[in-house]
């Protein structure tokens, strides 16, 4: 028989002509070399590249995993896997000296990541030696962005008081603190209130944040502007409105400001029992305008134009919705959205929510890879 030797990461592994190769090969740090006829059923061969030891620490989440993969057959696919979860199932991979390569951006959850490759050819499937990266998360942050929200919560008001919106205020604030971030939850504002409260808002938010402002109480819709009402406005005309009252377009306006870069979400819960429908407009008029805000800002009402928001028991039923869904891991704003509408719809209630903008990609509040 014809003896084969196959120089295996400084591992020899000797073959016989005719003979079974091994079922396990075992990866180890150098490329495969061969002397004699090349063997043609083995499984692949992988060559970590990065991360290049077997223990890393990062200061960031997004990491590229790169390998070099050696086959003698074709190779079908390969995955990453990190802490369980399969990141890139790929057929096509870029040639190099020592084979294929796999390259593959990867989020790393903070603290310990476990790391592993899979190659498969027709032969059958290569799992690479476990890298750990640690990624050292810092604890103002979620996937390496700044969350900021403010939470303002108004219910006494002397005419036409509201029941929920402080219970509101105080429901989404616990979830909001559990999702990475750092709130201010201020209630029953009057109008020099709010606006100091949102000018130390704006300058919290840097260049690439996320920024959040959530919003319960009384809202006008008045001079084609939707408003804050303050818990001392008391407007008796709609131009009045715009002196004693917030605009909510000019909220988008500075969060947009401070936070170029980033992504501003809104939540308007404010669509409720509104005193001044009188003003100039019939019954069958939308509440609120279009406010057609800018790329990165994403503005959720909790009802549809020309409809208003019910208060519900304890909390209003937008937000009961909003809280018991936010929690769900992985969600994207938009499925968060379908959730709360898909909710109020079990619960017998058409109250669909209502959006405005559109953020630049997806945003996950509750990203969690797990093991």
């Amino acid at each position: 028989m014809k003896k084969i030797l196959l120089l295996l990461g400084g591992l020899t592994v000797h073959f016989l002509a005719g003979a079974q190769s091994p079922t396990v090969i075992s990866a180890k740090s150098q490329p495969l070399k061969l002397k004699g006829e090349a063997p043609k059923n083995l499984p692949p061969v992988i060559t970590w590249q990065s991360p290049g030891t077997d223990y890393l620490q990062v200061k960031q989440p997004a990491f590229t995993v790169s390998a070099c993969v050696q086959s003698f057959e074709a190779l079908k696919e390969h995955r990453v896997v990190v802490n369980g979860k399969t990141f890139g199932q790929q057929r096509g991979m870029k040639r190099l000296v020592c084979g294929e390569q796999v390259s593959q951006e990867v989020l790393l959850q903070a603290g310990d990541n476990v790391l592993q490759i899979m190659a498969t050819n027709s032969v059958g499937t290569t799992t690479s030696t476990v890298r750990h990266i640690v990624y050292e998360a810092k604890k103002d942050t979620v996937i390496g962005q700044k969350r900021v929200a403010l939470i303002v919560a108004n219910s006494n008001y002397e005419k036409h008081p509201l029941k929920n919106p402080v219970n509101d205020g105080r429901s989404v604030r616990e979830q909001f603190e559990k999702l990475g971030f750092t709130v201010t939850l201020l209630e029953n504002l009057k109008l020099r209130e709010t606006d100091q409260a949102l000018e130390k808002f704006y300058s919290e938010l840097d260049s690439n944040n996320v920024g959040l402002f959530y919003y319960a109480g009384h809202g006008i819709m008045a001079d084609n502007q939707n408003f804050i009402q303050p818990t001392d406005a008391d407007p008796s005309t709609e131009v009045d409105a715009r002196y004693v009252c917030y605009s909510l377009e000019r909220v988008v306006a500075r969060m947009k400001t401070a936070n170029p870069n980033g992504s501003n979400l809104v939540f308007w819960d404010a669509c409720r029992n509104n005193p001044y429908r009188s003003w100039t407009r019939s019954a069958g008029q939308p509440v609120y305008t279009t406010i057609n805000p800018p790329v990165g800002t994403l503005i959720v009402y909790a009802t549809e134009p020309g409809k208003t928001a019910s208060d519900g028991n304890e909390n209003g039923l937008f937000t009961s919705e909003l809280v018991n869904n936010i929690k769900e891991p992985n969600l994207d704003i938009f499925e968060l959205i379908d959730r709360i509408d898909r909710g109020l719809e079990k619960r017998g209630f058409q109250q669909p929510p209502y959006i405005e903008g559109r953020l630049r990609g997806k945003l996950i509040l509750n990203p969690v890879i797990k093991p």
